[in-house]
């Protein structure tokens, strides 16, 4: 995934002058710690990564905290303390999510003490099926096949979901008229407008027959979804100014801890008549 930590901006002078360039000096900033874990209902091991913020100038190379004490603990009382695999890379030992827990994520580093909170969702939401079409060459398609997911969306407002692709058991690479970009598989849906009702999502991956589609569904708590939301955001470039994603640490750490279900489907393209 193409993940761009920035530095916030608290101020920024905008001048009448169109011909002044204006350097906004990003790379003062202390680095902060960067906190990124997921727990799913699925079979551990369970990972969190744990390193520091560069300049927003830097090259995308985050250095590793090693030496914390990084613990998780659901509702039921059970916790786990992480062995830490490699340089700033924490593992679970015995732990299995169960879907509607509650986990705390606990982290000392440095001599600080950080701690986030989420609560994975109670149903594990099917992947109903995957469609392929053919598209002829055209302004807005590439030659080849496409796909389509389509799942129902339980009752109540407040469901959350991201997709995940592989294709033939990789991270699919997007070509952008000789630009290679990797997915970043960041894929969002909510039931804002859908609630309780079939959905369908179509994916802009170019297929050819025997491609493998590999296709993952997770069911996502509200605070994990905002914070893929804002990640999206600040890829694209969204926003007036340079911002941080959206954290369930709050303003203590940069990064994100989220429980949530998964589902799963794979299919393989066959090429029509």
């Amino acid at each position: 995934m193409r993940t761009y930590w920035i530095l916030t901006i608290v101020s920024a002078l905008l001048l009448f002058s169109c011909e002044e360039v204006i350097e906004l000096d990003l790379d003062n900033a202390d680095p902060e710690i960067v906190i990124e874990g997921t727990l799913t209902d699925q079979a551990g091991p369970y990972t969190v990564k744990l390193s520091e913020s560069v300049g927003f100038y830097d090259d995308n190379v985050f250095p590793a905290v090693s030496g914390a004490v990084v613990r998780i603990s659901d509702d039921n009382g059970y916790a786990n303390l992480l062995e830490e695999v490699e340089p700033g890379i924490y593992q679970t030992s015995d732990l299995q999510g169960q879907r509607g827990s509650t986990y705390r994520l606990e982290v000392e580093a440095n001599g600080a003490f950080y701690t986030a909170v989420s609560e994975m969702p109670e149903l594990a939401v099917p992947i109903d099926s995957i469609s392929f079409r053919y598209e002829e060459e055209s302004l807005f398609y590439k030659e080849g096949y496409y796909f389509r997911a389509y799942f129902t969306d339980p009752e109540g407002l407040g469901d959350y979901y991201r997709f995940t692709v592989l294709v033939n058991g990789e991270v699919y690479v997007f070509d952008f008229d000789g630009d290679l970009i990797e997915d970043d598989n960041l894929w969002l849906a909510d039931d804002k407008y859908t609630d309780g009702n079939s959905q369908d999502y179509d994916f802009p991956h170019t297929l050819k027959p025997g491609d493998v589609v590999s296709l993952q569904l997770h069911h996502l708590n509200e605070d994990t979804f905002d914070y893929y939301r804002t990640l999206v955001d600040v890829i694209d470039g969204g926003g007036v100014a340079p911002s941080n994603p959206l954290s369930n640490f709050g303003d203590t750490a940069l990064g994100y801890f989220g429980a949530f279900s998964v589902t799963e489907m794979e299919r393989t393209v066959v090429p029509t008549n």
